[in-house]
Formats: structure tokens, C-alpha cells, sequence
């Protein structure tokens, strides 16, 4: 049975974490609406954990923000096993950070399929690197 969870232990939560994501993440993936970072990570108790940004400068108001956060999370935790089941064959463990790009309104229907085309393209990054050594943040 799928675990449609979204714990606490899911959410990127430390400062080097999320200063690697914005300073130097290992791979960039923009999909519209959606600017995705992702870093490789060492010692964390998953093996994939998020960050869910929409900037103020688009959107002024916190309820709207929250909203489309909240909307984000839920695609997230939906379609979370076709990412994490990759990850875990790979036995890699990655922090991504996702950012909501767009200055007008989430549709739903297109920002699910947006984001399964990031998951996508992060898994074909993950296979075809998967010998590479990556920088690591502890």
C-alpha cells in the first residue's frame, strides 16, 4: 500500500541544506511553472526531502501564498512514490527545492503535469549519473 504521507521528516528543515540549494545545487530543472534544485545529501532520516518556495515579489497577499504552497505540497505527496521509488533503487538520498515561478494563479491540471516532468527528468538524471561522484552536504 502507497504511504501518501507528508511528515515533518519529509520537509528540508536545516540551514546547510537549504544554503547548498541556493548556492549550488547539483542539478537545476525548470519546468513552467516550476524552478526545481536539487542536492545530493549524506545522514538524513529519508531519502528525499522539500522545500517549497512562492516569492512575495509575485504574490502579496500570505493567503494567497499558502494556498499555492499548499497546492504544490499536494501534487507533491500524491506523486512523491514515482520519485522516491528511483531514489531508493539508486540508494541516493537528494533535498530538492521547489519554486513557484509563475506571476499568476496555479492551475492544477497543468502544474501536476509539470511537476511529473520534473520527476522525470530529476530520475533520468539520477540513472544516468548514478556512478559519478557528487558533492555531498552533511
Amino acid at each position: 500500500m502507497m504511504n501518501y504521507s507528508f511528515s515533518k521528516q519529509e520537509k528540508v528543515t536545516s540551514l546547510k541544506i537549504i544554503e547548498a540549494l541556493y548556492a549550488k545545487g547539483n542539478l537545476s530543472v525548470f519546468v513552467f511553472p516550476f524552478k526545481v534544485s536539487v542536492v545530493f545529501v549524506t545522514e538524513q532520516p529519508i531519502n528525499c526531502q522539500v522545500l517549497i518556495t512562492v516569492p512575495k515579489r509575485n504574490f502579496k497577499k500570505a493567503v494567497d501564498r499558502n494556498r499555492i504552497k499548499r497546492q504544490i505540497r499536494e501534487i507533491y505527496r500524491l506523486n512523491k512514490h514515482l520519485l522516491q521509488n528511483n531514489i531508493v533503487l539508486q540508494s541516493k538520498q537528494i533535498a530538492i527545492s521547489i519554486a513557484f515561478i509563475s506571476k499568476t494563479d496555479l492551475e492544477y491540471k497543468q502544474a501536476e503535469v509539470s511537476m511529473l516532468k520534473v520527476f522525470n527528468s530529476i530520475t533520468q538524471h539520477i540513472e544516468k549519473n548514478s556512478s559519478i561522484p557528487v558533492s555531498v552536504v552533511n
